[in-house]
This record gives C-alpha cells, sequence and structure tokens, in this order.
C-alpha cells in the first residue's frame, strides 16, 4: 500500500522520496508534482508565486477598507483594484460581491445613513436633531460626501440603501414631525431642517462662508436656525 504525503515546509521533493512505517510496513511517498518549490524557483520557472489569500467575509472587509481610506481621503473613494489590492486579492474577487463601483459606493452609502439614523436616534426635539445632523457631517465629512453624492434613483436601485435611508426619515419624523399634521406638512418640515442643515454645511466645506473652526459654524448655523 502507498499513501502520498503532502509536504508542510519548505523544500524540494522527488518522486523517489519515501519512507516506511515501522509498525506496519506502509511504505509513505512524497510525490513531485505537490511539492512546494519556493517563490524564487516559481518565478524562475516563469510562474509567480501566489501572495494574495483569502478572506472569510471579503464583502464586509472591503467595505470597512473603503471607510476608512474615505475617512482618510475625506470622500476619496479608492478603485476596485485599489481596494482588492490594499486587500491582497485579486481584483476580480471583488466583484463577486459588488457588481460593479456604483455597487460599491451604494453599499458605503447604506453604511454611512445606517450611522446617521443611530446618530439621529437619541434626538426628541428639532434642536436636538439638528445639532445631531451637523455633528455627523462634520466628524465624517468624506463619508457624508459619499452619501450626499448618491443619486435619487439608486435609494430605490438598492435595498439596503433604501432601509437605511428609512432609518434617517423615521428618526427624522419622530423629532421633527407635529403629532396630528397631515403627511405633506410632516414631510417639508424634515425637509426643511435637512435643507437648511446640507445648504450650510455645503457653503462651509466650499470656503465660500467667512473662515472659522466646525465648532465654530456649527453654533452659528444653530444661531440661523433658532433665532
Amino acid at each position: 500500500m502507498v499513501t502520498p504525503i503532502y509536504p508542510v515546509d519548505t523544500l524540494r521533493a522527488h518522486a523517489s522520496d519515501s519512507v516506511n512505517c515501522a509498525s506496519c510496513g506502509t511504505r509513505f511517498v512524497i510525490p513531485q508534482p505537490l511539492a512546494y518549490r519556493g517563490p524564487e524557483e516559481s518565478r524562475r520557472d516563469g510562474i509567480t508565486a501566489r501572495t494574495t489569500y483569502h478572506h472569510g467575509d471579503l464583502k464586509a472587509e472591503a467595505l470597512r477598507a473603503a471607510l476608512r481610506a474615505i475617512e482618510a481621503g475625506e470622500g476619496a473613494v479608492p478603485s476596485m483594484r485599489a481596494l482588492a489590492e490594499t486587500l491582497g486579492v485579486g481584483h476580480r474577487a471583488l466583484y463577486n460581491h459588488f457588481a460593479d463601483r456604483e455597487a460599491l459606493l451604494a453599499a458605503i452609502a447604506a453604511e454611512g445613513f445606517a450611522r446617521l439614523a443611530e446618530s439621529l436616534g437619541t434626538a426628541q426635539d428639532e434642536r436636538s436633531h439638528l445639532r445631531a445632523y451637523i455633528d455627523f457631517a462634520l466628524k465624517h465629512p468624506g463619508l457624508y460626501a459619499v452619501m450626499m453624492e448618491r443619486p435619487y434613483a439608486s435609494f430605490n436601485d438598492d435595498a439596503a440603501l433604501s432601509a437605511a435611508v428609512d432609518e434617517v426619515i423615521a428618526a427624522s419624523l419622530h423629532a421633527i414631525a407635529r403629532d396630528g399634521d397631515d403627511p405633506d406638512t410632516q414631510r417639508r418640515d424634515v425637509m426643511r431642517v435637512w435643507m437648511l442643515a446640507h445648504g450650510g454645511l455645503a457653503l462651509h466645506r466650499a470656503g465660500a462662508l467667512k473662515m472659522r473652526s466646525d465648532a465654530s459654524f456649527a453654533e452659528e448655523l444653530m444661531r440661523i436656525a433658532f433665532r
């Protein structure tokens, strides 16, 4: 009986390499094709040594890596190829989880809206809601930029993104809308606060307003909203 052994360290085995078991007499053979030859020898044979590895949850790891890059670069979303290089996988592996770059952006935006909804969850009135919204946007400028750049159609095309936006709407209605008002009035009340916040934030980021710190800007915007 001959049983193959798969190599576990760096060596070049030959087909004649074998060892006999002292107890049963079985001869074990280390086959040539399965031997590890090392990266230098692989390159000499014209074969590039594999340096990538498999992730247990590549989609989640890719999303986390993209979020880190965005936070570091204030909105600079890495390309699919750059993201794959960061993760140490072939770039085609990402397409098993994201159909294209737009799908990646939608996933990033969904995570952003989910985080925003969590930040707004403790707000009980319009004032605290507006302040929580402003603080989130100032703390996460890159992520907030990606969220606000998603076209309206994408909210209906991506289920996770749509669900996250619905959470933000629910938190906003809870804090801002008045009981007894009709749905259109409640919607406009929420939009008024959002437009004030987003418009002020956009002007601040663009440098179109008097230069001041983020904290000073937040205080000024609150004074404008609640004179």
